[in-house]
């Protein structure tokens, strides 16, 4: 169905095709009068086809002159009018040459596809969604991408989408009834498409289509059902409808959701690029301090929503063993109203929260989280005044600018690079530019006086459909969660062996509530730090880490055996909990484990208590002394990151 204001502009250009050929019809009629009728007819004919054609018979001249010899009214009123017509009626060949044109290319780019090319639709056509397709390397003829938009588009652009091979829908989905969608939708190809991508930059907006797709068998049958392994991609950076959407899609855990969802919130994926390609740790890669000893202490200028993930993400990345401290200071000029909407997020009953500052209670968790919050302006000397000072006491080690406005980032970051070049202290300082990629340029130059400040990827750079549908992270994520999920573990009495699982990754992924989803993906966050500090706590623990997993983990090991297919306990839960105390590296490990995971659960608002996924609660939100205590069957869980490593070295 086309967009209303799109079919009343083709209605208004064909009724105004009909009164300019009239007009010239009436013209021709009175100004050919003398004629005899045969050839009166071809004449009349003639000119208002020629109307048409840019060229009239009767030109304007001609019919100024038959009406000063015969000034009748009808022949000023219907002179009057060609005059006027004669410039619609050209205007209307234009739009229907044009219109034939695009079809035409429509049935061209039609023919180059292949019959069985994969369809991906994209709901929303605004900066984001341009800068995706502008990305877009695909192959046409592979891949056809279907834009659906209420956005009134000029016909120049969509002829321009068209020729790259994008279809363009202009279809108000929210405005239909349900029994009206599988007729809206019939030319779009949904129910074929693998992929659909709801980035219209209302949260609320995208929610709601995504209402209009068959989540379970229980939900309404006149939704449209997607293709059994779709995935659906929606945009949503606000908490509160990200945690509506998530109730929405775990409503069917369990019940083998028809589509995959995931949450694609922007602010996330660039911070997380930036603590992948600069880890928090790097200060430490070519130094000798003890894991135990790498604090990490961040600064956060802005507290918006790319500094709140800043924090965020620090509190998972930031873990580099059991007992290493993570202090966060967080500067904006309104911190008091963007720290009450940040903290929001935080459980009292995890956190003891003061005026300025939010520590992670010692009974939580191993370590010590802190996160200090400063109402100072980047601009005054304040700012820099607290920075030495606190720069001589406990060094920072690494440096996050977030402000939205140039001037003060600018001058912060160039504040900043004296501050520690002075000291001779040289960290990562990451600076936010995505307003001006000229600036930005100049900023990532070398040659600049800023060559010490890295730019954040802007959006431009983290939006590609590549990194949408093919997520690496994801595959990562559902691999450790499919590990998780068939990791066997046999007590010692046990007769055989129990072959892991192997169910598909992604039914188990579709079957997990959102969080846990996020819990996998903040694990295989988490990884990519554990290729540091694995081989790291090996070093300081003075073994071979290859001779290490076997010993613990291999045919023989001490703490499990592995049979091929599953690992045996070395003994009963209490001996394998005695031998993983004894042996430092590992216990280390899983104590790392266990406080990071912790630290994450904390994160999205999890307290201590029975265990209720509604009320965010775990029994396991503990030190790791606590849970040897009271959960002891589950410390050895947190050893599945040696696990994974000793089968991906035993494929090698």
């Amino acid at each position: 169905m086309k967009n209303k204001t799109k079919v009343k502009t083709s209605r208004f250009i064909f009724i105004l095709a009909i009164v300019s050929f009239l007009i010239a019809t009436v013209q021709g009629i009175l100004y050919y009068k003398k004629y005899d009728t045969f050839f009166k007819f071809l004449l009349v004919i003639q000119n208002s086809i020629n109307a048409f054609g840019f060229k009239a018979s009767v030109s304007i001249k001609d019919v100024i002159a038959f009406m000063n010899n015969e000034p009748t009214l009808i022949n000023t009123v219907v002179g009057y009018a060609y005059c006027i017509a004669v410039f619609t009626a050209p205007y209307c060949t234009i739009s229907f040459v044009y219109k034939f044109l695009e079809r035409i290319l429509r049935l061209i780019i039609g023919f180059r596809r292949r019959k069985n090319c994969q369809h991906i639709l994209i709901f929303g056509y605004n900066d984001d969604v341009k800068a995706m397709l502008r990305n877009n390397k695909s192959d046409p003829k592979e891949l056809c991408i279907h834009v659906i938009t209420t956005e009134k588009i000029g016909q120049e652009e969509v002829y321009d989408l068209n020729k790259s091979g994008y279809v363009i829908h202009n279809i108000d989905v929210l405005k239909a009834g349900a029994e009206e969608l599988p007729a809206l939708f019939a030319k779009t190809h949904l129910e074929d498409a693998k992929n659909i991508i709801l980035f219209e930059e209302s949260s609320i907006r995208n929610f709601s289509l995504l209402q209009t797709f068959r989540l379970c068998e229980k939900d309404n049958t006149e939704k449209i059902r997607l293709r059994e392994d779709a995935k659906v991609s929606c945009r949503c950076e606000e908490e509160g409808i990200g945690r509506l959407i998530a109730e929405y899609y775990n409503s069917a855990a369990g019940k083998d959701a028809y589509y995959d969802l995931e949450l694609v919130n922007f602010p996330e994926m660039q911070i997380h690029k930036m603590y992948s390609d600069i880890p928090l740790h790097k200060v430490y890669e070519d130094s000798d301090t003890p894991l135990d000893e790498c604090t990490v202490h961040l600064l956060v200028a802005g507290l918006g929503q790319m500094g709140q993930q800043a924090v965020l993400q620090a509190m998972n990345l930031g873990i580099l063993s059991d007992k290493n401290k993570i202090i966060i200071d967080v500067f904006d000029t309104d911190i008091k109203k963007q720290k009450a909407e940040f903290i929001n997020q935080f459980s009292s009953e995890t956190f003891d929260i003061s005026e300025d500052s939010v520590k992670l209670k010692a009974e939580a968790a191993d370590g010590v989280l802190e996160i200090n919050f400063y109402a100072l302006n980047v601009k005054y000397l304040d700012f820099y005044s607290l920075l030495r000072e606190k720069t001589a006491s406990n060094p920072y080690t690494y440096a996050v600018i977030t402000l939205e406005n140039i001037d003060f980032a600018v001058n912060c970051a160039m504040q900043l690079d004296e501050i520690f070049c002075e000291i001779g202290h040289e960290i990562p300082i990451m600076m936010r530019m995505d307003s001006d990629r000229r600036l930005a340029g100049f900023i990532a130059s070398e040659n600049s006086a800023l060559a010490n400040v890295q730019i954040i990827d802007d959006r431009s750079c983290i939006i590609t459909l590549d990194m949408i549908i093919n997520r690496e992270i994801d595959r990562i994520a559902k691999e450790y969660n499919h590990l998780y999920n068939n990791i066997s573990i046999i007590t010692s009495d046990e007769e055989g062996n129990s072959d892991n699982s192997d169910a598909d990754p992604e039914t188990e992924w579709n079957r997990l509530r959102l969080f846990r989803r996020s819990s996998s993906k903040a694990a295989a966050y988490h990884d990519e730090v554990k290729e540091f500090i694995i081989p790291r706590l090996a070093k300081e623990k003075k073994t071979d880490l290859n001779k290490k997993l076997e010993e613990i983990l291999g045919t023989d090991g001490s703490i499990m055996k592995f049979t091929g297919s599953a690992w045996r306990m070395n003994g009963s839960e209490k001996a394998v909990l005695d031998n993983l105390k004894k042996d430092s590296f590992a216990y280390a490990l899983a104590s790392l484990e266990h406080r990071r995971w912790c630290s994450y659960m904390a994160s999205i608002g999890w307290c201590a208590g029975e265990r209720s996924d509604r009320f965010r609660k775990n029994p396991c939100l503990v030190t790791q002394q606590r849970l040897m205590e009271t959960k002891p069957e589950m410390c050895k869980y947190d050893l599945m990151s040696l696990m994974e490593r000793y089968i991906r070295k035993n494929d090698s």
